[in-house]
């Protein structure tokens, strides 16, 4: 082969390379020909999803069954314009959302998939009125009535079992009226205010059994009413008796994200929810930022802090007057109502 020739086929390979990558720049920015050869740019829609054989429809047509390894759905070159969006499984209530797609942009989202009839069972049956959790110990925390003496109570779920007070005078600090503030968690301790002054309880798992003694240095004041997920992104607040919920992003360094603000100037906070019935509890549900998990009125629901296309709320729970705990790590809810505490799972 001359070298005229080998010439001709680098440049001719080089040519090519440069087309193609030419073409896929195009396609990645959104651009695409037409039945006319117009160039339009079009966008396209991300929807992630968190379970497996999921069915996932865009404007009323399946596209896909979720499976093991490949949960989500990206569909590119869609018109600019709204699509909705479909999420499916058996047993689970359906999730849906209309999703504004824009020029050369992809509009993201995650479904949110609840049990229909979620899977429960009663752990404890008494006169528990409070719950509290103790995420680094798996620890729940309930106060009971007893005798108009109420006393703190230590339950390991995962065990079904108690930890005791290893002393009279331990019992004396636990057996208090009214309500617990300033709690704080610590590893194989809590620490909070009673009736009975600055408490900080022990846990000793090997005996299980739990030491209290009074502190005497005053303790941080710590709020009831808000909560930050796991990386202190997001704060979630409210007022129980006004029923209002707001979110906001209180990282600095990041901009953000879709389910927090969809549209540009963001506005922060965002009112999550109002309603006129007391808010009892509210927590993120487990491994998501943009869902929380709320105690109002007689039941307990899953809400998105998404609102593009109004925010869905699922039920998990309906009886009295319930609340409820979560414990780290878990796809579980621990809800107290009318003195019983029931283990509700979050996934079929």
């Amino acid at each position: 082969m001359t070298i005229k020739k080998r010439k001709i086929i680098l440049y001719s390979c080089i040519f090519v390379f440069l087309l193609v990558s030419a073409l896929i720049l195009f396609y990645s920015q959104g651009y695409s020909l037409d039945k006319n050869f117009s160039i339009s740019q079009k966008g396209g829609v991300y929807v992630g999803i968190p379970l497996t054989d999921s069915e996932i429809f865009i404007n009323n047509k399946k596209e896909k069954t979720s499976g093991i390894l490949n949960k989500g759905l990206f569909m590119a070159n869609l018109k600019t314009g709204e699509h909705s969006v479909l999420v499916a499984k058996d047993g689970y209530w359906p999730w849906a959302k209309n999703l504004e797609v824009s020029k050369g942009l992809v509009s993201e989202a995650k479904a949110v998939l609840i049990p229909e009839n979620p899977e429960g069972n009663t752990l404890l049956k008494g006169k528990f009125s409070k719950i509290w959790a103790s995420n680094p110990n798996d620890l729940l925390i309930l106060k009971e009535e007893t005798n108009n003496n109420p006393q703190l109570i230590f339950y390991i779920p995962e065990k079904d079992t108690f930890l005791t007070a290893e002393s009279i005078f331990t019992k004396n600090l636990l057996t208090f009226n009214g309500n617990l503030s300033n709690i704080t968690q610590e590893k194989d301790s809590i620490i909070f205010k009673s009736s009975k002054g600055n408490i900080k309880v022990d846990f000793n798992f090997s005996k299980e059994t739990v030491s209290a003694s009074y502190l005497t240095e005053p303790l941080q004041k710590i709020s009831a009413y808000e909560k930050l997920d796991r990386k202190k992104d997001i704060k979630i607040w409210w007022n129980p008796i006004a029923g209002e919920v707001f979110a906001d992003w209180i990282n600095e360094e990041e901009k953000a994200p879709y389910y927090i603000c969809s549209q540009e100037p963001c506005e922060l906070p965002v009112k999550v929810f109002q309603s006129r019935l007391t808010i009892k509890n509210i927590e993120f549900f487990p491994g998501r930022k943009d869902v929380i998990i709320m105690a109002v009125g007689n039941g307990v629901y899953a809400i998105e802090i998404d609102g593009r296309s109004g925010r869905l709320a699922y039920p998990i729970y309906k009886g009295k007057e319930p609340t409820f705990e979560l414990l780290s790590g878990e796809k579980n809810i621990y809800v107290l109502d009318d003195g019983s505490l029931i283990k509700i799972s979050l996934e079929k």
